[in-house]
């Protein structure tokens, strides 16, 4: 005669362990009543922030001024409200965000091809100087602007 264990059924090896219960996997009455959902800030700074309907304004004037020459506004949209920018498309708040997530979205691309070109253009002359330009390089570096317009005799 063999010994069974407890809570194993029949069909089923003795070596195995024994599975759960149906009564040890019922829903306990806390998982049941849901606690409500965190409140939905759209700035870093949360209740200190902008509330949801003056966030878009700012996100969109944020955005539309960095086309004027200033494209750090644009990074600093995206830091401003980061948590628009980090949250999923499919996330709960997303509805809350979906006014500000298009101006901040692009915000983030412009300011990453901002910096892309500056940092080629950057590099190039870094790296190609004299030898990559050839004699106009003399016209183009601003280190020679003082010389040229003879202002540099105070210095030395």
């Amino acid at each position: 005669m063999e010994a069974r264990v407890a809570g194993v059924p029949e069909d089923e090896e003795s070596g195995l362990l024994p599975r759960p219960s149906a009564a040890g996997r019922r829903p306990s009455v806390a998982a049941a009543r849901r606690a409500p959902p965190p409140p939905v800030w759209a700035t870093v700074d949360g209740p200190l922030g902008l509330p949801l309907e003056e966030a878009e304004g700012h996100a969109r004037r944020f955005f539309l001024w960095g086309f004027a020459c200033l494209p750090f506004l644009w990074a600093i949209n995206c830091c401003y409200f980061w948590p628009v920018l980090r949250s999923p498309a499919t996330f709960p708040s997303s509805a809350a965000f979906s006014r500000i997530r298009p101006y901040v979205v692009r915000s983030a691309i412009g300011f990453t091809i901002f910096s892309v070109v500056l940092l080629t253009w950057a590099t190039t002359f870094i790296i190609g100087g004299e030898r990559l330009f050839g004699p106009g390089w003399n016209d183009l570096v601003m280190y020679n602007v003082a010389d040229k317009l003879g202002i540099s005799g105070f210095m030395g």
